[in-house]
């Protein structure tokens, strides 16, 4: 029998799935955003990853009883249902099954810089980590290197997800664009100095010139914004 994945529309703030509902099915995203959420049995919730178009929501706790997060529409999506029965089938064939392993390596590589960043980084740096994800995803979806992006999701969710401040996520993006590394207007936001961002995210400063002003911006060498 032939096997019919079924395409399903998620409106803004709907759930793809729940946490702790059976984890019966994978959803790779056709179109739109969404984001992880883990919500704690003490009531807090916690922003843990965010997924775009050829990213497959539910996938890593396929082979456990229930989903370990739940994911939510950032945007108008577009999914597609693939049963975790069906999902063993279609492994069998060989560009399903690494389209899937690239999937799989691609969150892989997410939550490790994540984790690595949470745990180690500073704030500069750990935002100019996430912008320079989404402009590389961006990039490889559809070859669009100009650097602009549109933020589907809100800073309140990106100060979740980067343990952070809403507070300190705004600063740091008005004190990014005030050094030219980015403009930024509401959600719309592109990156005008790549390498500058990336010297960010590396702790580093490129360009010598320009080091008293984002000292004086940033607190010295990138670190800990200046909050007064």
């Amino acid at each position: 029998m032939a096997l019919q994945p079924e395409l399903v529309e998620v409106r803004t703030g709907e759930h793809v799935f729940r946490q702790g509902r059976p984890a019966l099915t994978v959803y790779p995203l056709r179109h739109g955003s969404a984001k992880q959420v883990y919500e704690s049995p003490l009531g807090w919730r916690q922003v843990t990853g965010f997924s775009l178009p050829g990213d497959v929501l539910g996938l890593e706790p396929h082979e456990g009883p229930v989903y370990g997060t739940g994911a939510i529409a950032l945007q108008d999506a577009m999914v597609c249902a693939v049963s975790v029965e069906s999902l063993r089938t279609l492994m069998q064939a060989a560009p399903f099954r690494e389209t899937v392993l690239e999937a799989m390596r691609r969150n892989a590589e997410r939550e490790r810089v994540l984790l690595v960043a949470v745990g180690s980084m500073r704030a500069p740096q750990r935002l100019a980590m996430l912008l320079l994800d989404l402009a590389g995803e961006q990039a490889r979806r559809d070859g669009n290197r100009d650097g602009a992006l549109t933020l589907a999701m809100s800073r309140t969710d990106i100060a979740s997800l980067l343990g952070l401040t809403l507070e300190t996520v705004s600063r740091l993006l008005s004190r990014f664009a005030s050094v030219g590394l980015i403009s930024v207007r509401q959600r719309h936001l592109r990156i005008i100095d790549r390498d500058g961002l990336a010297a960010v995210y590396a702790d580093l400063d490129p360009a010598p010139r320009q080091a008293a002003a984002r000292s004086e911006a940033y607190g010295g060498e990138f670190g800990e914004p200046r909050l007064a």
